[in-house]
């Protein structure tokens, strides 16, 4: 039996080779993969922040550990700001803002937004990022027909909503029909990014 050592030596020097090509390979292949996913992700998310702010030729993030950016916290707990960033012209100039919100009163969990606002106090453009609402119903807060209604309405002011006739001068949306929950999740998000607008980001 002796004679076979060599042989099984050489066998299992053979699979550890095969095994260390592999998990190089992997390796490779998974940097090769990781680089083009989150390379799709911005690309997904700049034309999400293009979508709310059409006039902007492009968009910087900013450093949320920076003062007071820092220090800011939504009154609502159930609101997190997730990233803010200013809407430049060609010259970098600042024109506004684009803030990406969750809510996490869904009817369905978490409600991702993304809102537009000016230097001026305008709502450029709402969308929703992301939501699990309930088809016909929570899940018309993804379509134009609701997110229209926040495009011109100001921004120094919170927004309210109306099951009965929304009134533009008072700063309100038409609730969707059958889904206060989502109508109040969505507006609780866009009143977050307004509220962070005008306490510390207007006039900086």
């Amino acid at each position: 039996m002796a004679k076979n050592k060599p042989t099984a030596l050489k066998n299992i020097l053979v699979l550890f080779v095969v095994a260390l090509v592999s998990v190089s390979l992997l390796a490779v292949l998974n940097q090769v993969t990781k680089g083009k996913i989150e390379a799709a992700e911005t690309q997904a998310r700049n034309e999400i922040y293009q979508s709310v702010y059409a006039d902007a030729a492009g968009f910087e993030m900013l450093d949320s550990a920076t003062a007071p950016l820092s220090s800011y916290t939504p009154a609502d707990e159930s609101i997190v700001i997730n990233s803010v960033l200013e809407a430049q012209d060609e010259s970098k100039q600042g024109l506004g803002y684009v803030f990406d919100v969750t809510s996490k009163n869904g009817y369905g969990g978490d409600v991702q937004i993304a809102v537009g606002i000016t230097n001026d106090g305008e709502i450029t453009a709402f969308k929703v990022i992301s939501a699990s609402e309930t088809p016909g119903l929570g899940a018309k807060s993804m379509e134009d027909e609701y997110a229209s209604q926040f495009s011109g309405l100001s921004a120094l002011n919170p927004i309210g909503f109306s099951k009965t006739g929304a009134n533009r001068d008072n700063n309100e949306i038409d609730a969707i029909s059958g889904a206060t929950i989502t109508t109040t999740a969505t507006t609780n998000a866009v009143n977050a990014a307004i509220d962070m607008f005008n306490t510390v980001l207007k006039g900086e």
